[in-house]
């Protein structure tokens, strides 16, 4: 990506003619948690899965690590550097993508730097608002995380998680926290603080489905019509639950999506 930083990309290249897909997935998530949904999806087209830079499996010089070379503009131009370097038609080739996932394609697209037919990303983040508590944890020595994690996801079940409708959603984000990378977590976190989405969405000409469930508080639903209107070929696909999402069912919303381009 730049000097000192290297990303994984997994690929998988079944001969069927099919446009490739390039996945995004979301905030310190692990390909785990995707499983269901890849084991349909690589039988069905050429996919590249793309691991974002705060994950365990990204190479980092210990000099790159500070703030800004965590920021989402800077995973925008990871998402860039990474297409410019894959053998695909970029006309061709379809996104999907998760959270900060989302957030990192939609920064690639502005302004027309990233080609693509299309997009199916699920749950944008508008903006990352953290409790004061979540704010001082990016500024205390990451060597707490392990002590503060019990606590962290007390928090997302009490009031950001509709656990009780949807407990897979919160099994998969306690499994994540437990498997996140300390440094670049805090680090990630502190460097989307006063992030906003919307700054040049407009400049957003590739087609765009956002993904949401309402039950989902976490990704803030409420937000998804705001992100809709300012992309100028947006669209909103309503889907049962955040768990929905990241299972084999949604690629069904997937394909629709494809085939309506």
């Amino acid at each position: 990506m730049e000097p000192g930083v290297r990303l994984t990309v997994h690929e998988w290249r079944p001969d069927t003619g099919l446009a490739p897909l390039v996945f995004v997935a979301g905030w310190v998530s692990i390909i785990e948690g995707w499983t269901p949904l890849l084991e349909v999806l690589v039988q069905q087209r050429p996919v590249f899965y793309v691991e974002t830079r705060e994950k365990r499996s990204a190479v980092i010089d210990r000099s790159r690590l500070r703030p800004g070379a965590f920021s989402i503009p800077r995973f925008g131009e990871d998402v860039i550097a990474i297409c410019d370097r894959l053998e695909v038609d970029p006309n061709r080739r379809v996104f999907f993508a998760s959270s900060l996932g989302s957030n990192a394609v939609l920064e690639g697209f502005k302004h027309g730097r990233l080609a693509g037919r299309g997009a199916f990303l699920i749950g944008p983040n508008a903006e990352f608002r953290f409790p004061g508590w979540g704010k001082a944890l990016t500024y205390l020595p990451a060597s707490i995380y392990h002590l503060a994690r019990p606590f962290m996801v007390w928090y997302l079940r009490r009031f950001r998680v509709n656990a009780s409708e949807d407990p897979e959603q919160m099994a998969r984000y306690e499994r994540t926290l437990k498997a996140a990378h300390p440094v670049r977590l805090k680090l990630s976190g502190r460097a989307v603080l006063g992030y906003s989405l919307f700054p040049d969405l407009g400049t957003v000409h590739v087609p765009v489905a956002i993904a949401h469930a309402p039950s989902d508080t976490l990704h803030e639903g409420r937000q998804v019509h705001r992100i809709v209107d300012a992309l100028p070929r947006g669209r909103a696909v309503e889907c049962p639950s955040n768990t929905y999402m990241h299972t084999a069912a949604v690629a069904v919303d997937l394909g629709r999506f494809v085939a309506s381009l």
